[in-house]
């Protein structure tokens, strides 16, 4: 059974005026966002609006890129992400990432899914066939790969790639799993799959999903967040963002009158 929440316990992950500059570009502007523990929210909004931006913010994916400044704050279960102080490996560990195409290692299913345990822990081998285990279990990929986890992984079909990835996240026990557009290589088959596993996924996890697909977005989120030009237009309950937007500029985009 899923656990309450206290009410007044803040969000997993909280954005608090934040600014982000590539160069003297500014890519966000002044963002003040709350992602609810174990909620999906969905952040929509036409290409070059910030959206991916804020996706590497929280996981300091931003940090490899030259010419890259920060104002604000995003905090992770009220601990900063930003500051001298930041244990990058750690904060990682907890907030993990899936990206647009999946990228498996050129490794065996099995060195896949334990890659980060092998990387950052010290486990027995029969901690490591548990963690392999449990891990694809919760993507629905053990019935099928349970005799095949020494098969290379890229000969996978993509769905299954990308499964596994988000499998490798989950092996190291995180709290937030943050997708960047994780369908868009996946045809409709798939994406029904992988977007059945993100409702099964929300049980544990905080899911951050950014998508150019209204009604992957609609389907799949609790909270939706509507940027533009760097700016938070708009954020709330994802049924009442798509049937009674406040702002003008989101009913214009959510009914595709613009983007």
């Amino acid at each position: 059974m899923r656990k309450e929440e206290d009410p007044k316990k803040p969000g997993a992950i909280r954005v608090e005026n934040f600014n982000l500059y590539y160069g003297n570009f500014q890519a966000l502007k002044q963002v003040n966002l709350e992602f609810q523990h174990r909620e999906v929210t969905a952040i929509i909004g036409p290409s070059g609006c910030g959206k991916s931006t804020l996706l590497r913010s929280i996981n300091r994916m931003n940090d490899y890129m030259d010419q890259v400044r920060t104002e604000g704050q995003i905090y992770h279960e009220n601990r900063p992400v930003y500051g001298p102080g930041v244990d990058l490996v750690e904060h990682r560990k907890k907030v993990g990432m899936v990206f647009q195409r999946p990228n498996p290692f050129p490794l065996t299913v099995y060195e896949n899914v334990i890659f980060g345990c092998r990387l950052h822990l010290e486990l027995s081998r029969s901690e490591l066939d548990s963690r392999v285990e449990k891990s694809l279990m919760s993507v629905g990929l053990w019935e099928v790969l349970a005799d095949h986890l020494d098969q290379d992984a890229l000969s996978l079909p993509n769905e299954q790639q990308q499964r596994l990835c988000i499998a490798r996240l989950v092996a190291m026990n995180p709290d937030v799993l943050l997708m960047d557009e994780p369908c868009s290589a996946l045809d409709p088959i798939a994406t029904q799959r992988i977007e059945e596993l993100i409702h099964e996924l929300k049980k544990d996890y905080t899911i951050i999903i950014v998508t150019h697909n209204m009604a992957q977005a609609a389907r799949v989120s609790d909270w939706t967040a509507y940027f533009y030009l760097g700016n938070l237009i708009e954020f709330g309950r994802t049924e009442k963002i798509f049937t009674r937007p406040e702002k003008k500029e989101t009913e214009d985009y959510i009914t595709g009158r613009f983007g």
